[in-house]
Order: C-alpha cells, then structure tokens, then sequence
C-alpha cells in the first residue's frame, strides 16, 4: 500500500497493510527538520504548506495536516522579528519561539468584519479582546470556500495535493469551531468566565466559528480532500467540565459534522483535543466523528480505556508522549510505540498511530522515525 492508500483505509475502518503513522507536525518543526528559516515560512504560505509534507516523508509518516497562513512582511532586528504592514511600517513583533503569531502594536488592524482577517485569526494578537458584545459577535466575518480560492489558496493546495501524490495522505484542517476560536477572540480568562456569566456571548461566538469550519470544510472537500481536522485543544476535561462540554462543545462539533458529512459522506472527520476526554469519549462518538485524537496520555488515560469505551466503533489516532520525542531514546519511543499500537489496534485496522499532541519544536529525527518503524511489527 502508498501511505496515501494506508491513511485513507484506516479512517475508514478498513483492514491494513500497518498501522499506519501520522504524528502532528506543525511548520515550526518541519521547519527545523527541513533547515527551512522561520521568516521564510511566514512569509511564503505555499511554503509553509509544502515544508509540512517534506518533513512528514522525511520521518516516514503515511498522513500529514494542511495549514493556510496569510502572506506577512518580516523584518530582523536582532533577535527580535517584527511584522510589517505593506508601506513598511510595523505591525508588532512575532512570536519566534511560539506559535508565530503577531503581538500587534495598534489593534486597528485586527478587524473582526474583514473576512482576509478572520481566516487567519490566530495570525494576530490584539492588545485588547476583539469581541466584546452580542453585538460584536454578529459583525464576525465568516470566510467562506469561495474567499479561499479567490484568494489563491485552492490553486496552493492543488499543487500541494499533485506534490505529496501517493507518498503521504493529505488533511484539511476545519481550525476550531468552539472554545479554542472563542478564547482567541476573547482571550483564556475571559473565555471560561464567559461560560459562566455570558452563556449568550459565548454561543452568538461559536455560530460564527461553527460557520466558518463549515465552509473551510467544503473548500477542502471541494479539492479533493477526504480526511479532515476539527480542533479545540482547549475543549479538555483538564480545563473545563463535562457539563460545559456539553453545553458548548457537543451540539457544534456535531452541526460541522452533519454538515460536512451531508455535503460529502465520503469525507472523514477527526477531532483534536488534547488533555483529559475520558469522561466525553461516548459523546466524541454521538457527535459523529469518525475518528477520536489525539489520545494524549498527559491527559491521565491510556488508549485502552478509551477503547474500552467506544470498543470498534469509531477509529482512534494518538497515544504517544510528546515529552518522548526530545526526552526518550529511539529504543524507548520504539517501545512505548508497539504498546500503543498493541492497545489500540483492532484487527489491523481503526487505529493510527500519532503524537498525543504537537511534536516539539526540538524532536530529533532519528526517534521520529524510530516510532515510525515501530508500526512493521506483526500482531498476529
């Protein structure tokens, strides 16, 4: 099998040549496995979208994600990156050491009704929430799928798609719909007060993320993409409660996959929340998910209670460490890896192996591929 092919059989459910690998390689690590420079990356969003996929076949994954940026204008000074507006002036300093995103010095640039702002809101950094009301909440633009293709994104991503070819499995990434899209518009303290004391705010915020994941998902769709990533790293049971799932993460994971399974029901969607989901795993699955991620063991479960729960229902992706891939040897990955594989893996099929969460920055090449090699072992 082509590792597109193993990717492609395992999210949906189907019997396997191996386990296949996908850990979550962000452009911050490709970067650094590729000698990429980070301003080049922020610079050039194609770039940043092919260094994904060179750095996933360098580890010899089967499946890497896709992610668009904006076009931004860097200056170095130092060891500080700044970002500028086009006639030159500066818009703030980037976070080089984190996610990339801009610490904006006037926050008139960060408008909530320009939709070339709202596709690529984590880009920015306001000095103040951006959303304050019920009212501002309506004024959020939504960026649908012909906003992506008019502005060049569709042509990037076919060439990405004609790039990787068979060699790697390609995801849409849907962003976050929910708690992770609210706290960037609200910021962390406010977000889970707001739960409390502003149920109305918090819901009137998540329609528009609801709508924005929406239309991001059937402009992947509409290229061809098949697997797709729905995220609130945010949404876990070590930060909010059952309940408060319930209320404001459930009923809109569940509208992006109805709506997304309804406009193609060959697609594929898979969550990312990191930290604690024991206690959600069944309403993972009645919110129609096809696949549970990233299984992340700092959270305090393993892959075996979560099977234990969901049985062969559902796909699960995940289990590893991520401390493991700076803190571990090539032999210890390789081990905790076939452990995983043992516990999630149903007659070779419905589990991929991956990272618990993002793969830092500083992960070594050899113990990537170490876990990768982990997958050839024959359970059975």
């Amino acid at each position: 099998m082509t590792p597109k092919e193993r990717l492609h059989l395992a999210f949906t459910g189907q019997t396997v040549d191996r386990v296949p690998y996908m850990p979550k390689i962000w452009v911050d690590l490709a970067a650094a496995i590729m000698g990429v420079d980070l301003c080049d990356i922020i610079e050039q969003p194609e770039l940043a979208m092919r260094v994904v996929i060179d750095a996933a076949i360098q580890v010899n994954a089967d499946g890497a994600r896709q992610f668009f940026f904006p076009a931004r204008q860097t200056q170095r000074v130092g060891d500080v990156v700044y970002e500028l507006t086009g006639d030159g002036r500066r818009l703030g300093t980037i976070d080089m050491a984190g996610g990339l995103t801009t610490q904006l010095i006037d926050d008139a640039h960060y408008r909530i009704d320009d939709p070339s702002i709202m596709a690529f809101y984590r880009n920015w950094k306001p000095t103040s929430p951006p959303v304050q009301s019920i009212a501002d909440a309506r004024r959020i633009a939504i960026p649908t799928k012909d906003y992506y293709e008019q502005a060049g994104y569709g042509d990037m991503q076919r060439r990405m798609i004609a790039y990787a070819a068979d060699r790697l499995g390609l995801v849409g990434d849907l962003d976050s719909p929910t708690l992770s899209y609210y706290i960037a518009l609200r910021g962390m303290e406010n977000g889970l007060i707001d739960m409390l004391d502003q149920p109305e705010l918090v819901h009137a915020v998540l329609e528009k993320g609801t709508a924005s994941s929406i239309e991001r998902g059937k402009f992947n769709i509409d290229l061809g993409l098949r697997i797709l990533r729905l995220n609130d790293s945010v949404a876990n049971m070590s930060v909010i409660s059952p309940n408060q799932w319930r209320q404001f993460v459930y009923p809109y994971f569940k509208l992006v996959c109805d709506e997304l399974h309804h406009y193609h029901p060959d697609c594929r969607i898979y969550c990312h929340i990191c930290g604690n989901i024991l206690p959600v795993v069944e309403w993972l699955v009645e919110a129609g998910l096809d696949a549970i991620a990233p299984l992340d063991p700092m959270g305090g479960f393993n892959i075996t209670e979560v099977r234990e729960r969901v049985g062969d229902s559902i796909v699960l992706m995940g289990g590893l460490n991520t401390l493991s891939f700076i803190q571990s040897t090539p032999e210890q990955i390789h081990s905790e890896a076939q452990t995983c594989i043992q516990q999630g893996d149903v007659n070779h099929s419905r589990f991929i192996l991956g990272s618990g969460c993002v793969v830092p920055r500083a992960a070594r090449v050899d113990v990537l591929r170490s876990a990768a090699a982990a997958t050839e072992i024959d359970l059975v």
